[in-house]
């Protein structure tokens, strides 16, 4: 944040992507569930957006390779939400 001030950002987006990783119980089958959350604000600080996702599927013998494809799957709806707020908040 003190280095986005000192640049003079006009916006600053901070974002946490996680995953967790288990076996099913029900199944000896490996899935993975990924939470997305960003915000977007402005350079004085106001909120102008938050975006949440979250997702979960099966993960066979990869389980990196489908986190990745879960968040690639996700990332429109993000953008989009931060996008959209953008254009009818930001000032």
């Amino acid at each position: 944040m003190s280095a986005s001030r000192r640049l003079g950002a006009s916006f600053i987006l901070r974002g946490l992507i996680s995953s967790q990783a288990s076996v099913n119980r029900m199944m000896p089958v490996n899935q993975v569930f990924v939470d997305m959350d960003f915000t977007l604000t402005g350079g004085d600080g106001r909120v102008i957006s938050d975006a949440q996702a979250n997702t979960g599927s099966y993960a066979g013998a990869n389980i990196s390779r489908m986190a990745l494809t879960l968040v690639n799957e996700k990332a429109d709806e993000v953008v989009a939400k931060l996008y959209s707020d953008y254009c009818r908040y930001a000032r």
